[in-house]
């Protein structure tokens, strides 16, 4: 009886697996496709706790001399659970900075993984804005021009540049009429 059992577990099961992937190979044929472009982009890939990792879990460490520019080191670490809000003495507007990454094949360099961010300042209401005259930007100092300097409002006194590591970002922001400028951090994960 044993015999049978083994015999049915080693034939059934076969045939279950390949019944099952006939009928929902549509959807099957959609998440390989997507886990691939995923891959392909360089994005890693994960399944549940089945430990199945596609592409790469983390940036490989680069080796050799640094590129320039936009190069930093990766830093260790968590990154803060808040970012800071500034307010300038005596009460008044209030900032933030925001920031968003995306990875881009296109700029990497000497086997180092880059990022497009995007660093924009945001008030608590829109017309905190139209009281700021420019925001100074003070990257990583292994950036070219690490300290650089955004007038336009239109923008959000948003800053672009590429990165291949994260960092502790500073900016003073210069109100218009002279006041002392409000200093920000933002840790810069992506």
């Amino acid at each position: 009886m044993n015999d049978w059992v083994v015999l049915l577990q080693t034939v059934i099961w076969p045939i279950v697996v390949v019944t099952l992937a006939f009928t929902f190979r549509a959807g099957l044929r959609r998440l390989v496709e997507a886990i691939n472009s995923r891959v392909e982009r360089g994005d890693p890939f994960e399944a549940g706790a089945s430990g199945i990792r596609l592409g790469p879990s983390s940036p490989p460490i680069p080796t050799g001399a640094e590129p320039q520019p936009g190069a930093q080191p990766v830093l260790e670490g968590p990154p803060p659970l808040a970012e800071l809000v500034g307010e300038p003495a005596g009460g008044g507007p209030r900032f933030h900075l925001v920031h968003t990454a995306r990875r881009d094949s296109a700029v990497d360099r000497k086997g180092y993984r880059y990022f497009r961010l995007r660093i924009a300042l945001e008030g608590d209401q829109d017309s905190d804005l139209d009281r700021v005259a420019k925001v100074v930007y003070h990257l990583h100092p292994t950036f070219r021009d690490p300290d650089r300097t955004v007038t336009d409002r239109s923008t959000g006194f948003e800053l672009a540049t590429a990165a291949w590591g994260t960092f502790n970002l500073t900016a003073d922001v210069h109100l218009k009429g002279g006041a002392e400028p409000v200093r920000l951090e933002r840790y810069l994960n992506f």
